[in-house]
């Protein structure tokens, strides 16, 4: 696995910085996908030459992913433009109507947003997509969103300025078979194919291989703890975390040392000994703000606040999830935040602070509405809605019972329908 691994971040290297082929598709299973989406995450966090639009997240269908891909773009192009305010410097226009109408068929959306990006992203730099859903439920859309990027005749020009990585579905590809049968020379391929047993043994062989450095042992060990964690090999998972806490502590690496205290974590609680997870992600916290990392720290948060909740410390809990509200604000991910509104509410209903707690749903809910997480926007109006009958308050839960209701109207309207054609 780590050869392949090696080859994979190669072949992404290379593609990104050649100037011949504007796409790459990737063949691979569910579990694979993980690993070209870490990657690129780190190219995005090191890489100053390139812009990076990834899209991990799930693809239920091609109008959903798009959905998903519209309200990401919407999110990152706000915080770009205030940069933009800050720095004395002309905003970028919005995105067009194509890109934010759901009415508009998905691959329309999508080239819409890369022409748009394209056109209006400072400097001449490329800019990299990862269309990389960590799931496909619908491959033949997946496969129909992605046609155009697959340069069937001729790179048109919109493709120019743009690398795409794209996901073709394993076992069952329907890109790359095609791709072979057109003789299509405009698009490269790449197969990923990690067993577990295979990868297993590859780690264990890297892991005790003196010839290689210290580093590239270590993260095996780290990689191996994982997977001992993953089949309940508990003990096991906990001395290769400790052991890989150590060295990356040692050599100064927090945010990786922090990683292995919230790895120890989590196996300390799945192991049933919750106050031992608890002391572990307490010191992941400490590490993370030594280091000044605030994406470890959000997580060491998260975590300590949820085990926090479960085991009844309900004041603790509350302090964690402010706490992670702030980082999230600072990290301008709106949906931990949301997450983090949520549960600090509910911790504050527990210790009877009703107006606190009404404050942080509202809040969250206002905020998720305002991001287009639907999700969050219906747990949050639930639990102000049996706030407000348990209070024994009948007209506040009527109000909220008929914001949901209006949002579930509205969200059945612009529910996009098979072949929808372009709207107004």
């Amino acid at each position: 696995m780590q050869r392949q691994a090696n080859a994979l971040v190669g072949t992404l290297r290379e593609f990104i910085n050649q100037p011949d082929y504007p796409t790459l598709v990737l063949g691979c299973d569910d579990a694979a996908v993980a690993l070209p989406n870490r990657t690129l995450l780190s190219f995005s966090q090191e890489d100053e030459d390139h812009y990076f639009l990834l899209f991990p997240n799930p693809c239920p269908s091609a109008a959903e992913y798009v959905e998903a891909i519209a309200q990401a773009l919407a999110t990152q192009l706000e915080t770009l433009n205030a940069e933009l305010v800050r720095r004395q410097v002309e905003p970028l226009p919005p995105w067009p109507l194509e890109v934010q109408d759901s009415r508009y068929p998905p691959a329309q959306r999508l080239q819409a947003a890369i022409e748009h990006a394209g056109k209006h992203l400072p400097g001449p730099d490329e800019i990299v997509w990862g269309l990389l859903p960590s799931e496909i439920g619908d491959p033949q859309g997946f496969k129909a969103l992605v046609a155009p990027l697959l340069a069937p005749e001729t790179v048109p020009q919109w493709m120019d300025r743009h690398r795409f990585i794209v996901r073709d579905y394993l076992p069952a590809a329907l890109i790359i078979p095609e791709l072979y049968q057109a003789k299509n020379d405009r698009v490269l391929v790449m197969e990923l194919n990690f067993s577990n047993e295979s990868a297993e043994r590859e780690l264990h062989a890297t892991a005790l291989d003196k010839s290689l450095g210290p580093d590239d042992r270590v993260f095996a060990f780290f990689q191996l703890a994982a997977i001992d964690f993953a089949y309940k090999r508990f003990p096991d998972a906990l001395e290769k975390y400790g052991a890989c806490f150590n060295y990356y502590d040692g050599k100064g690496v927090k945010a990786l040392a922090s990683l292995c205290l919230r790895g120890a974590g989590d196996t300390m609680m799945y192991a049933g000994r919750p106050l031992d997870a608890l002391k572990f992600f307490q010191q992941s916290i400490a590490l993370s703000l030594q280091d000044g990392n605030l994406t470890t720290l959000q997580q060491g948060l998260h975590s300590a606040g949820s085990l926090s909740m479960e085991l009844g410390k309900n004041e603790d809990a509350e302090g964690y999830f402010k706490h992670s509200s702030d980082v999230s604000g600072k990290l301008c991910n709106p949906w931990t935040k949301c997450d983090a509104l949520e549960k600090m509410g509910e911790a504050q209903w527990r210790l009877g602070k009703v107006g606190e707690a009404r404050e942080s749903w509202v809040t969250g809910k206002d905020l998720a509405k305002q991001f287009g997480d639907t999700d969050h926007v219906n747990s949050m109006l639930d639990r102000l809605i049996a706030m407000h009958r348990i209070s024994n308050r009948p007209r506040e839960a009527a109000a909220y019972e008929q914001e949901k209701a209006q949002l579930a109207a509205a969200a059945a309207k612009t529910t996009p329908a098979t072949g929808a054609s372009r709207g107004a």
